[in-house]
């Protein structure tokens, strides 16, 4: 394990560098528009926009050089993410690009049987493109506020009476909490940024006191717990709900336990996943903190093996994302991702927060 003041050196660098590699993948013409890797972009990745636009703002937020900008490039960036809004589209004023939904291959049929049991247990059959719209959506919104900008048109496109808000999210699939919480923050995301409701806010919280496990800390329904992974990576999703909602971890403590069990897996969400949940819960709670500590120097280190020649972080190590929501968008060469990078400067400045590490310019965002 490499020491504190390395540790903190290689990280104090990466302003400079990813700034670099991002620099890359920038398209040129208006603000805003990314590629999603240099050399190996195919199929959607060459048409697509909207998601690595908001991969991109991130990764500028939160190492310091979105005020490096200048105000015009600024407001053209934000402008070219409000222009995916549309006004006429299915929801309507959803954030939809086009290029992408196009190459999202349809779900497989899944039979009589599997039919029938989702029809009874209330589960709704996935819907890959109209899932990446509400979630395209959501990441726009969030994106827009994390530096106070706003759609040109509220999207109301959710439960907005208490009846209707319990019945979707009971209606939601807690035996795979990530799904199911994933959803549920994208509920709070609207519901704190389109239409503000206490009452509302009162109905997912009381909700999530319902599904919590209080021995893990983490949240599904059922009587056998879900594999550990789906544990901790739906654990991050309510707890980001839960975030934007101000409202307060259950078991922080129990949490901490659970993810110090047994540490992330090395693809890109699992460790920010990881690094959210304990994070979070650490601002809740001093438990078990110089063992926190500890394992971010191993979880550097584990970031470290994802970092490619170009400079740039792969989603998985050595290897750039090859799909995004189910559309091919590169031929997964040993090079950076946007998506990759944007996941692990995040859990890098997470990191560094743990570490109580000032480094100029670097802000945790609110995904």
């Amino acid at each position: 394990m490499t020491s504190d003041d390395t540790q903190k050196k290689w990280l104090s660098g990466l302003t400079d560098t990813i700034g670099e590699f991002m620099a890359t993948l920038t398209i040129p013409g208006p603000a805003g528009r990314f590629k999603p890797c240099i050399k190996g972009v195919c199929g959607a990745g060459t048409k697509a926009a909207l998601g690595f636009s908001c991969f991109a703002h991130k990764i500028y937020y939160s190492l310091g050089l979105w005020p490096r900008l200048p105000p015009r490039d600024q407001q053209e960036w934000l402008t070219f993410i409000q222009s995916f809004q549309d006004a006429h589209g299915n929801p309507p004023n959803a954030f939809i690009d086009t290029a992408l939904i196009e190459d999202i291959p349809p779900p497989p049929p899944l039979g009589v049987q599997l039919t029938l049991a989702r029809m009874l247990s209330g589960v709704k059959a996935p819907r890959p493109r109209e899932d990446a719209i509400r979630a395209e959506t959501k990441q726009a919104i969030a994106t827009l506020a994390q530096v106070g900008a706003k759609p040109g048109r509220p999207f109301l496109n959710f439960p907005r009476t208490p009846w209707t808000l319990r019945r979707t999210l009971k209606g939601l699939n807690w035996q795979s909490p990530w799904s199911a919480g994933a959803q549920t923050a994208g509920l709070a995301v609207l519901l704190q940024t389109q239409a503000p409701d206490s009452t509302l806010v009162k109905t997912i919280g009381s909700f999530l006191d319902n599904v919590v496990d209080p021995v893990s800390g983490t949240y599904y329904r059922g009587n056998k717990a879900p594999e550990r992974g789906q544990m901790i990576n739906g654990a991050m999703k309510v707890l980001n709900a839960l975030d934007w909602l101000e409202w307060p971890i259950h078991y922080p403590q129990r949490l901490i336990d659970t993810a110090l069990s047994q540490g992330p897996p090395p693809a890109g969400c699992h460790v920010v996943d990881w690094i959210y949940v304990v994070h979070r819960c650490g601002m809740a709670t001093n438990h078990r903190r110089r063992e926190i500590q500890e394992q971010c120097l191993h979880i550097i280190d584990l970031i470290q093996t994802h970092q490619n020649r170009d400079r740039g972080f792969s989603y998985q190590p050595h290897q750039a994302q090859t799909s995004y929501y189910g559309a091919t968008i590169s031929q997964g060469l040993h090079e950076g991702d946007i998506h990759g990078t944007c996941l692990l400067v995040w859990a890098l400045t997470m990191i560094a927060d743990i570490k109580e590490w000032e480094l100029p310019g670097w802000r945790v965002l609110r995904p």
